[in-house]
């Protein structure tokens, strides 16, 4: 007596195949872990307590990816309103501290306040000791060149580069700041850093300050500031830190590579003082620089 087995098709053998499959992506899907929240957007807090106050001011922010609160300095000339594009100067602390550009019995932010620009001062991410905010290019010193970073991680190193951008980005979108004017200025180690970042960030900078910090140039790309920013070294006749022929030589350098290129000595000038006592200048020069 013949047995009737049951006939398997293959449409039913490849459904099978099709829930099995399934199941299987669905569990593997459901035991993988949630992807990462998306950083938002950086962007000034309209409901922040300081939010578009005037004056001198101390502010943080959270640095995105890691939600640190990071301070930066700020100044805010009284003429400024929200219609206003006034230009920005940004002046990169050598020091330990974001107070050094605003130091008592110094003309910088009385100079601002007069001829109305913002001016802010990031901290780089770490407070530590000599910034150059990503730069590779060390500074000529009585001893010999400088180690770019010595005692900043690599990462550390990177996020000062990136904390300096952050802070003009959230400037330039609070106070509503002219694009077109947007300059920097570094002393000592942030000299190189102020170097490094124009040349990096050619169009966002409309001219470089640099205040005893001669580097070494023979890497530096020229090419990419040519044309496009001014720059202005300064060195004080009584500063002994840096050598003042090797910044007349960063000067000279500049020049023969084709960048519209200022040099001055500060009579009197020592290494923290020349470029405060120096402010009027060095915001005369500022004034005929624009994109």
């Amino acid at each position: 007596m013949n047995q009737h087995r049951p006939v398997v098709t293959v449409m039913q053998i490849v459904g099978l195949a099709f829930v099995v499959v399934t199941g299987a992506v669905s569990a593997l899907f459901a035991q993988a872990p949630a992807a990462p929240a998306a950083t938002p957007p950086l962007a000034p807090n309209p409901s922040a307590p300081m939010y578009q106050q005037k004056g001198e001011q101390y502010r943080v922010y959270n640095f995105p990816g890691t939600g640190e609160s990071i301070p930066y300095r700020l100044f805010v000339p009284t003429r400024w309103t929200p219609a206003t594009k006034l230009p920005l100067l940004v002046t990169l602390r050598a020091g330990n501290s974001v107070d050094g550009s605003y130091r008592a019995g110094n003309d910088l932010v009385k100079q601002a306040e007069q001829r109305g620009y913002l001016v802010v001062t990031p901290l780089g991410y770490r407070g530590l000791s000599q910034p150059y905010y990503g730069s590779p290019y060390p500074v000529i010193r009585p001893g010999g060149p400088s180690v770019p970073a010595a005692g900043w991680t690599e990462v550390e190193n990177q996020r000062a580069e990136q904390d300096v951008m952050n802070v003009i980005r959230l400037v330039q979108a609070e106070y509503n700041a002219d694009a077109g004017r947007t300059y920097i200025h570094g002393q000592n180690p942030s000299g190189s850093g102020a170097l490094y970042l124009a040349a990096k960030y050619p169009d966002v900078f409309a001219a470089i300050v640099v205040s005893s910090g001669p580097i070494v140039t023979d890497s530096y790309p020229f090419a990419s500031i040519k044309g496009k920013m001014g720059l202005l070294v300064i060195h004080g006749d009584q500063d002994t830190n840096n050598p003042i022929a090797a910044s007349q030589k960063l000067a000279e350098v500049a020049k023969e590579a084709g960048v519209a290129t200022e040099y001055a000595t500060v009579p009197g000038g020592t290494h923290l003082e020349a470029y405060l006592t120096y402010a009027g200048k060095i915001f005369d020069f500022l004034d005929r620089q624009r994109k």
